[in-house]
């Protein structure tokens, strides 16, 4: 069922993104539990945004160039450029509100920007290596 490469790229990227998004709500109930609870809205924009990375990292494999620039990049800055990309939102809602909890506004926002960078690459690294990148996606 899942023998094509697209496919395979697909689950893991997904999955992937599943299991960070899991990963971050434990991050932050350590700081604030009652965001990680599945019945704050918070934590649902949380995960679902760390399975957006996966899925737009999974459909990204097919460009081993950039579209605009044109230059040749690897998997590793694809991801972290497409998790900082799909972070943004998620992290400027944290400057909405306020100051609450131990840490700042602005440490969130970094926080956020930055754990999407380093999932992005980690989800690209390993759907790279399981189902490919480029004209293989798309055959």
């Amino acid at each position: 069922m899942f023998r094509h490469p697209a496919a395979k790229r697909f689950m893991v990227a997904l999955s992937l993104g599943i299991v960070f998004g899991f990963l971050c709500l434990y991050l932050v109930g350590r700081q604030q539990p009652e965001i990680a609870s599945l019945t704050h809205p918070i934590a649902w924009s949380i995960l679902t945004d760390r399975i957006l990375i996966g899925m737009v990292i999974a459909f990204a494999g097919a460009f081993t160039v950039h579209p605009i620039l044109g230059f040749s990049y690897r998997p590793w800055l694809r991801g972290s450029c497409l998790g900082a990309v799909v972070s943004l939102p998620i992290a400027t809602g944290a400057m909405s509100g306020p100051s609450t909890g131990p840490m700042s506004p602005w440490v969130v926002f970094v926080a956020t920007v930055v754990s999407g960078m380093i999932y992005g690459a980690i989800i690209d690294l390993v759907a790279t290596r399981v189902g490919g990148e480029g004209v293989d996606l798309v055959r």
